[in-house]
C-alpha cells in the first residue's frame, strides 16, 4: 500500500473505466513506502499532464486542460495498490472529476483501465505496477473449463469427451491403437481371400473404406485424402498420375497422415516390373520406392525382425513370400529404418517425414499378411498389423490410446 500525501490532482481527460471483480483488491503484502510522485495512478493509467506509460490507456487530451477540476485527497485517506494495479477507494470517499467524467468505487470494487491495457488483457499478458512487479492476469487465457461427458471416452466425434487432453483416444478393444482412425484402402484385394483381415479391421471399430482405382483416373486428390487418417496401398491396378502422387506425398508430409504400402501381387507371372512401377508411381513424392525383383520364392519364410523398433518389437512369426525390397532414396528428407530382413534383402522399411507435421510410412515388401492363410497359420500377423496401424496413425487426430 502506498500512503499518498496531500496533493492536488489535475484531471484532464479520463478514459471510462469498468469495475472488475474483487479478486484484485490489495493483499496483505502492502508497500508502505510513501509516494513522492506528482501523478496519481488509476490501474496502469496515469492521470497527469502527460500519460506516464505509453502502453496504458490513460491518454491525456490537452484540449481539456483548461476545464480540468482539482480534487483534493485527504492525507487520512489512502489508496491501496495490489500487484494487479487496481485501486481500492474507501467507502466513504468518492473521487469525482469533471461532471462528464466521474469515477466512483467502494471498498469492494476495483478500478480497471481500458481493455486495451495490458493489466486487464484476457490473454494472460502481464502488467507492471509502480513497483515494477510482473503480474499474470489470466493463466488459462479465460477459456471455458472442460466438462467430462464420457469416462472412458467412447465416441469418435472430434471432441475431448473425457477431458484428458487427447481428442478421440478411444481404445475399446484395448489393442493399443485408436479406434477412431479413418482408414482408406486403395486398390483391389490380392488373389486369395482376406476375410480375416477385413473382419479384424471392422472389429476394432475403425472406419474402413476400399476404393478401386482401375478405370477411375484422378481419384486421389487432396479432398479425397482429407477424409482419411491412414491410407493402405493394396493391389493398385494402375499407375498414379503426377498430381495424385503429389497429393499422397502432401497427405503424409504436410498433413501428418499415415501410409502402409504392400506389394508382391504379381509374383505368379514372374515379372515384377508392372506392379513395382505402379507402386513407385504412388511413392515418388516421398522419395521411397520398391527395387529389384522378387525375393524369397518359397512359402513360409519368416523374416528377421528388429526387436528394438516399435513396428517389429515382439514380432517373430510372419510369413514372407515373393516380395520386393523397399528402399529410401539417398539423401531423402526424414528418417528411414529397415526393421525386417530376409536372406535375399530388406523386407520392411519404416519412414518418418521431417517436421512436427510430418507423418509416417511403412513399406512392407509383401502382401501375404492380408490373406486368411497367414492370419490362420502364423501367430503374429494380427499383432503385426496392430503395430503397423499404431505406428503410422497420426497422434494429432486421436491422441495416444490409454492401452498399449
Amino acid at each position: 500500500m502506498r500512503l499518498l500525501p496531500l496533493l492536488a490532482i489535475t484531471l484532464l481527460a479520463v478514459s471510462p473505466v469498468a469495475c472488475g471483480d474483487d479478486g484484485g483488491t490489495a493483499d496483505s503484502d502492502k508497500d508502505t513506502t510513501a509516494s513522492t510522485d506528482t501523478d496519481t495512478a488509476v490501474g496502469d493509467a496515469t492521470v497527469a499532464d502527460t500519460a506516464d506509460d505509453a502502453g496504458d490507456t490513460g491518454v491525456v487530451d490537452t484540449a481539456d486542460t483548461a476545464e480540468a477540476d482539482t480534487v483534493e485527497v485527504d492525507t487520512a485517506d489512502t489508496a491501496e495498490v495490489d500487484t494487479a494495479d487496481t485501486v481500492a477507494v474507501d467507502a466513504a470517499d468518492t473521487v469525482e472529476a469533471d461532471a462528464a467524467d466521474t469515477v466512483e468505487a467502494d471498498a469492494a470494487d476495483t478500478v480497471e483501465v481500458d481493455s486495451a491495457d495490458a493489466a486487464d488483457d484476457a490473454t494472460g499478458d502481464t502488467a507492471e505496477d509502480g513497483g515494477g512487479d510482473d503480474v499474470s492476469e489470466d493463466a488459462d487465457s479465460g477459456g471455458p473449463a472442460c466438462v467430462p461427458t464420457e469416462d472412458p471416452e467412447v465416441s469418435c466425434d472430434g471432441v475431448d469427451n473425457d477431458c484428458d487432453g487427447a481428442i478421440d483416444n478411444v481404445d475399446v478393444g484395448h489393442d493399443g491403437f485408436c479406434d477412431c482412425f479413418r482408414v482408406g484402402i486403395l486398390g483391389a484385394t490380392g488373389y486369395a481371400p482376406t476375410s480375416n483381415f477385413t473382419a479384424w479391421l471392422d472389429a476394432q471399430g475403425l472406419s474402413v473404406t476400399r476404393t478401386i482405382l482401375l478405370n477411375h483416373p484422378g481419384t486421389v486428390t487432396d479432398a479425397f485424402l482429407a477424409g482419411y487418417d491412414i491410407i493402405i496401398l493394396d493391389r493398385i491396378q494402375r499407375a498414379f498420375s503426377a498430381d495424385e502422387a503429389t497429393a499422397l506425398g502432401e497427405f503424409v508430409k504436410t498433413h501428418g497422415g499415415g501410409l502402409i504400402a504392400l506389394i508382391g501381387y504379381n509374383y505368379d507371372n514372374g515379372d515384377p516390373a508392372p506392379e513395382r512401377d505402379r507402386a513407385n508411381s504412388a511413392l515418388g513424392a516421398l522419395s521411397l520406392a520398391y527395387t529389384g525383383g522378387y525375393l524369397q520364392t518359397s512359402f513360409g519364410v519368416t523374416p528377421t525382425f528388429d526387436q528394438s523398433f516399435p513396428v517389429s518389437a515382439g514380432i517373430h512369426d510372419v510369413n514372407y513370400a515373393g516380395g520386393i525390397a523397399p528402399t529410401a532414396a539417398a539423401g531423402a528428407p526424414g528418417t528411414a529404418t529397415v526393421f525386417a530382413t530376409v536372406q535375399q534383402g530388406d523386407a520392411g522399411l519404416a519412414y518418418e517425414a521431417p517436421g512436427e507435421s510430418g507423418g509416417r510410412v511403412v513399406l512392407w515388401g509383401d502382401e501375404w499378411i492380408t490373406f486368411d492363410s497367414d492370419w490362420q497359420g502364423f501367430a503374429d500377423v494380427q499383432k503385426f498389423w496392430s503395430h503397423l496401424i499404431t505406428w503410422v496413425g497420426p497422434s494429432a487426430i486421436c491422441g495416444k490410446p490409454t492401452s498399449n
